[in-house]
């Protein structure tokens, strides 16, 4: 489907009455279908991030805190595997449920001896964690792992202590926070880390408009001004910010934290189609390696 179709029924969508309660009716009614080759690079990115973070900040024993953890809690779970001692998975609104999380504990149980391999976990406590559906609840499973839900709830502002934690996380969550809230977020995260936690981000700066519409590259988007992209969000659920890696490494530089790794990955397609793109005014301060970065691992610490 057209990227211009589907965004105008997503519009269409976002103007109907009580499309909260249609949302979770369709949620009851229509069962929830994960993908295995999607949840495969989660859990690659998520055990990429544990091992960054273990880098920086022991994870066996940490105290962890997901910003956006969405319907499959994979991540916060490979934390888990790790030897977190807690880990509070956060959302906006209550997206996590027993099908999709069921949904997470199969994926996990696909990539088992990857998760051996890395992550070392005794493999009988492996077994028992990720074992199949005991007759045991999704609140019984989730205080197994140390995993605790917190939604709805509102990460600029969190009901936990200051210097509480030793790790806060995020996986393709942040492109979708006005620029504003990720500021907030990110002073937030401040005040709850301990001294020398880690705050460990990976985002997706790609056109999410290219994941339906292979017809496009993979910055699309940088072409379109502020006032006529806007018209692409009319439907919250589609908001994308645009911004570029260095934007999140100074957001995070002025709020205190020291960045000690990064990386970004640069998509060649995007990099030789921006010579002959026309890119609005707001993104030509930026080289042409920062507008085509896709991808961003970033790691950074509370001094």
């Amino acid at each position: 489907m057209r990227w211009q179709v589907k965004c105008v029924i997503d519009s269409a969508k976002a103007l109907l009455p009580f499309q909260a309660q249609l949302r979770r009716l369709k949620d009851r009614i229509v069962p929830y279908r994960s993908s295995l080759s999607r949840d495969i690079q989660t859990i690659e990115q998520g055990i990429c991030q544990v091992e960054w973070v273990n880098g920086a900040v022991p994870v066996k024993g940490a105290s962890v805190l997901e910003v956006g953890s969405g319907w499959l809690p994979l991540i916060p779970m490979l934390y888990s595997l790790a030897g977190a001692s807690q880990v509070f998975l956060t959302d906006l609104s209550v997206l996590l449920r027993p099908d999709t999380f069921a949904a997470a504990l199969h994926s996990l149980r696909s990539q088992k001896q990857f998760i051996l391999d890395r992550l070392k976990p005794a493999p009988e406590v492996l077994d028992h964690l990720l074992r199949e559906d005991s007759g045991a609840s999704m609140e019984d499973r989730l205080n197994e792992m140390h995993l605790v839900y917190m939604a709805p709830c509102d990460c600029r502002k969190l009901n936990l202590p200051a210097a509480s934690l030793d790790v806060v996380t995020s996986r393709a969550c942040l492109e979708h926070v006005p620029p504003p809230v990720i500021h907030e977020i990110f002073e937030e995260s401040y005040r709850l880390l301990k001294p020398g936690g880690a705050a460990c981000h990976i985002v997706d700066h790609s056109d999410h408009w290219e994941h339906r519409d292979k017809s496009l590259n993979r910055v699309n988007f940088l072409k379109y001004s502020e006032s006529l992209f806007r018209w692409t969000h009319i439907n919250s659920l589609n908001y994308q910010n645009r911004l570029r890696h260095p934007e999140y490494t100074e957001m995070l530089a002025k709020t205190g934290f020291r960045l000690v790794r990064e990386e970004h990955q640069v998509d060649e397609a995007s990099l030789r189609d921006l010579p002959h793109m026309h890119v609005a005014e707001r993104f030509r301060k930026f080289s042409n390696e920062d507008l085509a970065t896709t991808d961003s691992f970033l790691l950074a610490v509370k001094d």
